[in-house]
């Protein structure tokens, strides 16, 4: 049941393409030369690729809803990356000028690169909805998880880069005598990033039992695997989050 109104079935489509935006972007800075592109050129170049990828995208879908005589909903342009070297949002953060993901700047990249996928998306249709934007799952992305096993990409600069992509802290790995307390105070973190930035997000963390800091894990499939993150100022937090009750809803006048 989707509501009054709407229909039983439906057809969406969710269209996912870090690799192509990867291979675009490596073919424009080839054939133009690096020293000849400025951010604009290449937020451009982001831009036209996913309003291809999306223009598809619907074109297949309401085909197959014609076919299947099903009405059409949406598309839902999201880079969402996968453990396949080739298929990461970092490695398009590495190819935008990123020695180190977690750098500063890092959190600049990935505003570009989820504003320019969104722009794309909404100018190749009018049906465009879901996220539509940049994920940054750690274990599902080979570069980011790489990054976290160096040391230079940290679940504060992750949590800072949650404040400009599509979704919060995703698929993490934590330690697993992490304490309660420390996980909800994270959670409300990113409840307020939301809640102030009128976006989504969202925390996957995983807590690995037995495991600490600096160890690694692995899923295996899209789930992937890395190293576990380390998590600052454990259990630090638990006096805030003992109080409970609730945090009153945020005023949206007087913004400034």
């Amino acid at each position: 049941y989707h509501g009054h109104g709407e229909p039983e079935t439906v057809i969406n489509v969710g269209v996912s393409g870090p690799g192509v935006v990867l291979r675009s972007l490596q073919r424009r800075i080839d054939s133009c030369g690096a020293g000849n592109l400025g951010l604009d050129d290449l937020a451009e170049e982001i831009k036209q690729t996913s309003c291809r990828v999306t223009r598809c995208g619907e074109l297949i879908g309401r085909e197959v809803a014609s076919r299947l005589r099903t009405p059409f909903g949406i598309v839902d342009l999201s880079l969402a990356p996968t453990p396949k070297v080739g298929d990461s949002i970092g490695e398009i953060l590495q190819i935008l000028g990123l020695d180190a993901i977690g750098a500063p700047g890092s959190t600049a990249c990935i505003a570009m690169l989820n504003d320019a996928v969104k722009k794309g998306g909404a100018f190749a249709s009018q049906t465009v909805g879901g996220l539509s934007g940049a994920f940054i799952p750690v274990l599902e992305d080979s570069a980011l998880a790489d990054a976290v096993s160096r040391g230079e990409l940290t679940l504060e600069k992750l949590e800072a880069m949650t404040c400009v992509c599509s979704v919060g802290l995703d698929m993490v790995a934590i330690p697993g005598d992490t304490p309660a307390e420390t996980i909800s105070a994270l959670i409300a973190d990113e409840m307020a990033i939301g809640m102030i930035n009128k976006k989504t997000t969202a925390v996957r963390f995983i807590p690995v039992p037995g495991k600490t800091a600096g160890e690694r894990v692995e899923f295996g499939g899209l789930f992937g695997g890395g190293t576990i993150i380390p998590v600052p100022n454990m259990g630090k937090s638990a006096r805030f989050i003992n109080f409970g009750g609730h945090i009153p809803a945020p005023i949206h006048s007087l913004n400034n």
